[in-house]
C-alpha cells in the first residue's frame, strides 16, 4: 500500500435542489390570502400570477421568469478553463445544458398539500410544491455566495413553507469531468463507513425517510452483493497489461491505470487491522457512566436506534433473487458487516461497480450514484438534508457534501482509515463519536457549528454572521 501522501485534491463542482411549497395569488385576486404557519415576523408574501393558473406547472412559471430576470447568469457557472462558452453539442459538455442556469419547475412529490396549508387555499390563491435547481457551480466562494444569493431572493419575496414531505439535495462533481475511479471509490466507502454518523446532522424525520434510505442497512453490497472477481492475464513485459473479468465489464482506457490500482486495496481487511493496531495508542473509548469532555459541542446529537424496516429489506432482496449467494430472511436480516462492505467497495473496478452496490436495488439512497451509470449526470447525489431555503443552512450542507468528498478524495491512507475506524468503533459505542467530531476532523468545524445550533434550535443572529466570516463572506446588515 502506498505512504500517507494525500493524493491531487480534484477541482470540484457542485449543484443544489430545493424542494419547498410557495404561496400564490392570482393577479386579479383582491380579498387575503392566509398567511402561513410562523411566517408572522417574515418578510415577502404569495406570488403572484398573472394570466393562466389552472395547472401547477402555469403557477411554477411565474416564478421561473422573476428568477430568470434576478439571476442571469453567474460566475461560478461551470465553463471551459480557457473561458468562453461551453459547446453543450459536444459529448463532453451536452450533460451539463439543462444545469447552466436557475431552473424552477412543479414538484410532482409534493402535488398533495401538507395539513398545516389544507385551510390556506381558494380558487384563486393557494400553496404549490416547486423545486430550484441550480445551475452546475465551481465549489468556490463565489460558487457558495450564487446559493445564498438565491436564498435570500426567495425569502425576501415569498411565503415558502418547508415541511417535512420536502428535502434539499446537493450533487458533487468534477464539472464537465468524471471524477476519477479512484475518488469515486474512496467517497463511496467514506460515505457507506460514516453513514450512520452522518445522519445525525438531519432531523429524525429525514432518517428513516423512503425518499433518502440508509445505504449501511439497505444498500446492495449491505445485502450481500459482490463484484465480479478481476484476473490480471500475464503478458509480456513490454505490453500493457489486460484487466479482465468473469462477467463483462466497461473499463476506457483511460481508466486502465485506475482499475490497476485497485490492487492497493485488495489487502484492505489485514491494512486495516494493521493500521488499528499502530493506532492503539488513542484514547479508549469511554464507559457509558464516563463524563466526555473531547469536544465542544453540548449537547451531543440524539443517538436513535435504526430500525430494520422489513418491507425495505423485502424489496431490496426480491430484486436480487438469485443473484446472492446466500438469501437472508428478512425477519431476520442484518447488513454485512460495515469493514467488509467497505472493503467490497474499495475493491470495485470500474463506477458502474461502484453504483452498482451502492444502490438500494435500481433505487436512490442517501448518497446515490445511480447517476454514475448515466451519461446525464456525473455527480454523486446527497438526498438527505431537509428542506429549507434558509442561506445559512442551504450553504452550510452543500459545504459540508463537497468538503466530505474532497476530503474522503485526497486524505492521506491514515487519515482516510482512522476516520473509517472511528465510524466502525461508534457502532458499538455510539457516545464515542458523532458528527461533530466527525466534520471538525474533515476541516467543517464552521458547518459543525451551525449544525449543531439548527439541530438545538439555538440558532442566533450573531452565529449567523460568525459563519459567514469564518467562510469569507460579507454578513448582511
Amino acid at each position: 500500500m502506498a505512504s500517507g501522501i494525500p493524493n491531487k485534491k480534484e477541482k470540484l463542482s457542485f449543484g443544489i435542489e430545493m424542494e419547498f411549497f410557495l404561496a400564490w395569488r392570482a393577479e386579479s385576486f383582491t380579498g387575503t390570502v392566509p398567511a402561513p404557519p410562523g411566517s408572522e415576523s417574515k418578510t415577502g408574501g404569495p406570488l403572484v400570477v398573472r394570466g393562466n393558473w389552472a395547472r401547477e406547472s402555469d403557477i411554477v412559471s411565474a416564478l421561473a421568469l422573476m428568477i430568470d430576470e434576478a439571476f442571469p447568469s453567474s460566475a461560478a457557472t461551470v465553463a471551459p478553463s480557457g473561458g468562453g462558452v461551453p459547446d453543450y453539442g459536444d459529448q463532453e459538455w451536452h450533460h451539463l445544458y439543462p444545469f447552466r442556469r436557475w431552473d424552477v419547475s412543479f414538484d410532482p412529490t409534493l402535488k398533495r398539500l401538507p395539513k398545516a396549508l389544507r385551510d390556506k387555499t381558494g380558487p384563486d390563491f393557494g400553496w404549490v410544491g416547486a423545486e430550484v435547481v441550480s445551475p452546475a457551480l465551481w465549489a468556490t466562494d463565489e460558487g457558495f455566495e450564487e446559493v445564498r444569493r438565491m436564498c435570500e431572493f426567495l425569502q425576501t419575496n415569498f411565503w415558502i413553507f418547508t415541511a417535512p414531505e420536502a428535502g434539499f439535495h446537493v450533487h458533487v462533481g468534477k464539472g464537465n469531468e468524471w471524477l476519477s475511479v479512484n475518488s469515486l471509490r474512496r467517497i463511496a466507502a467514506f460515505l457507506y463507513a460514516a453513514d450512520l454518523i452522518l445522519a445525525q446532522s438531519h432531523p429524525e424525520h429525514r432518517r428513516d425517510n423512503i425518499w433518502c434510505p440508509s445505504l449501511r442497512l439497505y444498500s446492495n453490497v449491505s445485502v450481500g452483493i459482490k463484484n465480479p472477481p478481476i484476473q490480471a492475464q500475464p503478458t509480456p513485459p513490454d505490453e500493457p497489461t489486460e484487466v479482465r473479468a468473469d462477467e463483462p465489464t466497461e473499463v476506457g482506457a483511460d481508466e486502465l491505470t485506475e482499475v490497476r490500482e485497485q490492487s492497493a486495496y485488495a489487502g484492505f481487511m489485514k491494512l486495516a487491522q494493521n493500521f488499528f493496531q499502530s493506532w492503539v495508542g488513542r484514547a479508549e473509548p469511554p464507559q457509558e457512566n464516563q463524563v466526555l469532555t473531547k469536544h465542544r459541542f453540548p449537547p451531543r446529537p440524539t443517538v436513535s436506534t435504526f430500525n430494520i424496516n422489513r418491507d425495505s429489506v423485502e424489496r431490496v432482496l426480491g430484486y436480487h433473487g438469485p443473484t446472492l449467494e446466500e438469501i437472508q430472511d428478512p425477519r431476520t436480516y442484518k447488513p454485512i458487516p460495515m469493514m467488509t462492505a467497505v472493503a467490497e467497495i474499495l475493491r470495485s473496478a470500474d463506477r458502474r461497480s461502484i453504483a452498482r452496490l451502492m444502490n438500494i436495488g435500481q433505487r436512490r439512497g442517501a448518497y446515490s450514484f445511480l447517476q454514475l451509470e448515466r451519461e446525464h449526470k456525473r455527480t454523486i447525489e446527497f438526498r438527505q438534508a431537509a428542506s429549507t431555503v434558509d442561506p445559512v443552512e442551504v450553504v452550510t450542507h452543500a459545504r459540508i457534501a463537497v468538503g466530505l468528498c474532497q476530503f474522503a478524495a485526497s486524505a492521506s491512507h491514515e487519515d482516510f482509515f482512522k476516520i473509517i475506524l472511528d465510524c466502525e468503533t461508534a457502532g458499538e459505542h455510539p457516545s464515542w463519536y458523532d458528527v461533530y467530531d466527525l466534520l471538525k476532523e474533515v476541516g467543517l468545524y464552521p458547518e459543525a457549528k451551525v449544525v449543531q445550533a439548527v439541530l438545538s434550535g439555538t440558532m442566533t443572529d450573531a452565529m449567523r454572521r460568525e459563519y459567514w466570516l469564518s467562510r469569507g463572506h460579507e454578513p448582511r446588515p
